[in-house]
C-alpha cells in the first residue's frame, strides 16, 4: 500500500511540475492599454508641432481634433491616417478611405465621433464609457463618461473608429521569453527518466529516483 501511494504521489508531483514549466499565455494589449486621465504636459510630442500635424498647421489644443490626433498616436506609436478635416469630417474621412475598421460598440482607443467632435475612449466599464478630449477654444483637456453617446452632446453620434486595433491585434506573449523547442519524455511510463529542453539546453532532469527520494 505504501509503495502505491508513493506512486500516487509521484505522478501528481510529477504532472504539477510540468504545469509549472508550461508556458502561461496572457493577451498583449489591453492588458498593457493605460488610459489618459490627466493632461498630457506641453513638452509631451505627441500633442505638440514635434509630430502633431494639426499643432504644426496652427490648429493645436486646445482642439478636439488634434487632441485625438495626439492621443491615438501617443496609443500606437503610428502617425493617424486621417490627417486634415475638423471633426465633422473624421467619420466620413475614414469610410471613405477606408483607413480604419469602424462601428457602433465601444473599444479602447477607439475614436468616438460626433457631428461636430471627437474623442478618445480611455476605459469601458459595462455601458460606461470614460472617453479623453480637447475642445476648440475651450477646456485644454478633460474626461466626460456617459452610458449613452446619443445623449453626450447636443450633436449626431456617429460612431467609433477602431484606429487602436493594431495594438489590440498582438499575438499572446508568454510568461518567458524563451520557447519550448524540444521536449521528450518516455510515452507510457510516467516514471522514467524526463527530460525538459528549453531551446535545446536541457533545464530539467527528473526521474523516478529522485523524486522518490524527494518524498521518501
Amino acid at each position: 500500500m505504501n509503495k502505491i501511494f508513493k506512486r500516487i504521489l509521484l505522478g501528481i508531483i510529477t504532472f504539477i511540475m510540468m504545469l509549472t514549466l508550461l508556458p502561461t499565455a496572457a493577451l498583449a494589449g489591453e492588458s498593457d492599454f493605460e488610459p489618459r486621465l490627466s493632461t498630457p504636459s506641453s513638452g509631451n510630442s505627441y500633442y505638440n508641432r514635434s509630430l502633431n500635424i494639426y499643432s504644426k498647421q496652427g490648429y493645436g489644443m486646445p482642439n478636439c481634433t488634434a487632441y485625438a490626433y495626439g492621443r491615438i498616436y501617443e496609443i500606437t506609436g503610428e502617425a493617424p491616417l486621417i490627417k486634415s478635416g475638423n471633426a465633422g469630417n473624421w467619420w466620413f474621412t475614414n469610410k471613405r478611405n477606408d483607413y480604419y475598421e469602424y462601428g457602433s460598440e465601444p473599444k479602447l482607443g477607439a475614436i468616438a465621433c460626433w457631428s461636430r467632435h471627437v474623442a478618445v475612449v480611455e476605459s469601458i466599464d459595462e455601458d460606461i464609457v470614460t472617453i479623453s478630449e480637447s475642445h476648440w477654444r475651450g477646456k485644454y483637456f478633460n474626461t466626460k463618461t456617459f452610458s449613452n453617446p446619443n445623449s453626450a452632446y447636443r450633436q449626431t453620434f456617429y460612431g467609433y473608429i477602431y484606429a487602436s486595433d493594431s495594438v489590440f491585434a498582438e499575438e499572446p506573449v508568454y510568461s518567458y521569453t524563451q520557447e519550448i523547442s524540444e521536449f521528450t519524455e518516455a510515452p507510457c511510463n510516467p516514471f522514467s527518466e524526463t527530460a525538459l529542453t528549453i531551446e535545446n539546453e536541457p533545464v530539467l532532469l527528473m526521474n523516478s529516483l529522485m523524486i522518490t527520494n524527494a518524498v521518501s
